[in-house]
């Protein structure tokens, strides 16, 4: 607690008593005549012969008044019985302030009573050096004017005494102010407090009637146990040890049941465990498709992302096509097929002019694969061109793309046929008289065992070669020994029937099963 103090009386007291001696001092520095002149006279003398006391040695009345707290029993005597919480409330709000309070202004009334001590001495001293002007004065007067000058003493005195107490009750009502601040501040807690415990025991009351009931299920459980263990302590010891075994026993079988439920309770909870992580799953999951589906939207309905999702749709459409546009003006359309053949077909007003078209090879296709039938592909080459410059219909750009597609599908197949016979038996391929007679594949076959020799030829015209596998059925084949007792007709029946077996959907190898099947007639 702060304690503030001001000892402007004891101050007052003291100015009291050496200012009049100060000033005779100074009297006397000040006069014309030396101390010597007159007797010397001490500040305890002065003031035996005036009639003037210190404070101390004026007996001052006390008050009678008696503090509640000590109409208390004092501790002693309370410890038999239980302190009260209202006398440590009370000692808290007000006895401790008051004696911190009363021990602070002690301490300073202490030090300024030593302090006006000290000054009091220096006092005396001073006068035992120099007798005081004012001291000379009263003792030289004669008795008028010593009355008159202890009358003017007198009146300074009641005057600064007067002006003492004041200031010390002015002192007093600052403490005063301050315990009662203290006061309140306690019982402002006070008030805090007994809100807090009005709903303390609201609440208790309310939990009250529900404590009494169970207090009094206990009771009445209590007595039915006790009655029971009367009964049981009555009756017949074997049947009763007897039902305790098997209690017993059902206590294990119990027991064996609980941990099956715990089991599965664990295996319960594993599940939902599970459970919770799929259903997570699954909302990621519908999450991630709603984002999708969102995107997917989004970019159905952009005009921007349409045009770009149209154009990936034409580029996998040329890919799979084997199909590149290259050019498309109303003069002009140019495009490129498997990477090896620029069709030019010149248009008016986009309306294809057929006798003009132009097809030819890419010259870095000649560089970068190897050409296994050189002679074949001229001739393909050649054919496609004639296929539609000298058609008689009135081509569209569409149906010229889809026949020459379908044409250089039919070819891709056959040489692909070829192929597959070139790694196992040689071959050549030569073509006829001009480019609509088509070509002949003549396979070697060497029949070791025979030690023979036969010369197969699949004879391909234009129709059968640019509509293959459609033209299966209708392609010729003739077969020529060259030397080795081997009979030709029995290696031609067996080339016609592994091709008659052959099909639109499967005919893959089908040319090298045939020469196959002609060598094993001889194996």
């Amino acid at each position: 607690m702060e304690v503030t103090s001001d000892l402007r009386p004891l101050t007052l007291i003291s100015e009291e008593i050496s200012n009049p001696i100060q000033q005779g001092l100074a009297d006397i520095v000040e006069g014309d005549f030396p101390p010597e002149d007159g007797p010397q006279i001490s500040i305890e003398q002065f003031f035996e012969m005036t009639g003037i006391r210190f404070m101390d040695e004026i007996a001052a009345p006390r008050r009678s008044t008696v503090h509640s707290s000590a109409l208390r029993p004092s501790r002693r005597q309370s410890t038999e019985n239980e302190i009260p919480l209202s006398e440590y409330v009370v000692a808290m709000a007000v006895d401790v302030p008051q004696l911190e309070l009363y021990t602070h202004v002690s301490k300073d009334l202490q030090l300024w009573i030593e302090r006006i001590k000290g000054i009091y001495k220096e006092a005396e001293d001073e006068a035992l050096k120099m007798t005081p002007e004012l001291f000379q004065e009263f003792v030289l007067a004669d008795e008028e004017g010593q009355n008159e000058l202890l009358h003017q003493l007198k009146l300074i005195k009641a005057n600064k005494h007067a002006q003492a107490k004041s200031e010390w009750y002015d002192w007093k009502m600052q403490w005063v102010k301050q315990l009662y601040e203290k006061a309140d501040q306690g019982f402002r807690d006070l008030e805090a407090d007994a809100k807090v415990l009005e709903n303390i025991i609201r609440q208790t009351q309310e939990v009250v009637p529900a404590l009494d009931e169970e207090y009094e299920n206990l009771l009445r459980e209590l007595e039915q146990e006790q009655a029971d263990v009367a009964e049981l302590e009555n009756c017949d010891q074997d049947y009763l040890n007897e039902l305790k075994t098997t209690i017993q026993e059902q206590s294990v079988a119990l027991e064996a049941f609980r941990a099956d439920v715990d089991e599965g309770k664990a295996k319960l909870d594993r599940l939902q465990e599970k459970l919770e992580e799929i259903e997570a799953q699954k909302l990621e999951t519908t999450n991630a498709i709603q984002v999708a589906e969102r995107q997917i939207q989004v970019q159905k309905n952009s005009t921007h992302a349409e045009v770009f999702r149209l154009k990936d749709e034409l580029e996998a459409l040329q890919n799979l096509h084997m199909l590149q546009v290259t050019k498309v003006l109303p003069e002009l359309f140019e495009f490129r097929f498997a990477s090896s053949y620029d069709v030019s077909i010149p248009c008016e007003n986009f309306r294809p002019v057929v006798k003009e078209v132009s097809i030819t090879r890419v010259q870095s296709t000649k560089l970068k694969y190897k050409d296994a039938f050189p002679t074949l592909s001229l001739l393909i080459l050649n054919t496609a061109s004639s296929l539609i410059t000298r058609s008689n219909e009135d081509l569209s750009i569409r149906q010229i793309v889809e026949r020459l597609g379908d044409y250089w599908s039919a070819c891709s197949q056959l040489l692909t046929q070829l192929k597959l016979v070139a790694i196992k038996y040689p071959i050549t391929v030569t073509h006829g008289e001009d480019d609509d007679s088509g070509f002949t594949a003549t396979v070697t076959l060497m029949l070791p065992s025979k030690k023979a020799k036969a010369l197969i030829s699949f004879i391909f015209d234009t129709r059968t070669f640019s509509s293959w596998p459609m033209s299966i059925q209708s392609m010729q084949c003739d077969v020529k020994v060259a030397y080795g007792p081997i009979q030709r007709d029995t290696l031609q029946e067996a080339i016609l029937g592994r091709l008659r077996e052959a099909t639109i959907a499967d005919n893959y190898g089908c040319l090298l099963d045939a020469c196959t099947v002609a060598l094993d007639c001889y194996a």
